[in-house]
């Protein structure tokens, strides 16, 4: 019963999904059409979009093959191209934490919580947290998603 409050009392300003930029991004959704002037930056997202289903070190194969073949081109990192993408489209991802064993995602009622409360699995790196004196909380397990807003205002801006 506690999701179904959350879901009833959920805004856009609420603190929780897309924030920032992205969030007014989301609000106030740009009204021209996406260009590329830069033939490496195409090339790049030409390459990402290519090889979405292979490692990324398969892209860093490639653009090193290319940069030695044409050692003028600034073909970008796997790191840039996906900002860049981010930052033609709009669309980018949330993280969130989730149980290592895949029984809740720390969101909601459960945002608050170190343990599972179905399997009780720490939620927490417990060697990372001990180096970091208790200051360093990195999850052992997160999970993405993509929300539909953004991704739709990408489909119809063109």
């Amino acid at each position: 019963m506690s999701f179904i409050c959350s879901v009833r009392r959920a805004t856009l300003d609420d603190g929780v999904g897309l924030k920032g930029e992205d969030l007014v991004r989301l609000q106030d959704p740009p009204r021209f059409p996406c260009r590329i002037d830069n033939p490496c930056e195409e090339l790049a997202i030409s390459l990402f979009l290519a090889l979405q289903h292979s490692s990324e070190a398969a892209y860093d194969h490639i653009r090193s093959a290319v940069q030695k073949c044409y050692p003028d081109s600034e073909v970008p990192s796997l790191y840039r191209v996906k900002k860049l993408i981010h930052e033609l489209t709009g669309i980018s991802s949330i993280v969130d934490h989730r149980c290592i064993n895949s029984c809740v995602a720390f969101v909601g009622p459960y945002a608050g919580l170190d343990a599972c409360p179905m399997c009780d699995e720490l939620r927490y790196d417990q060697k990372k947290l001990a180096r970091s004196h208790g200051r360093k909380k990195v999850p052992r397990a997160v999970f993405q998603t993509i929300p539909i807003g953004p991704q739709l205002q990408a489909l119809w801006r063109e």
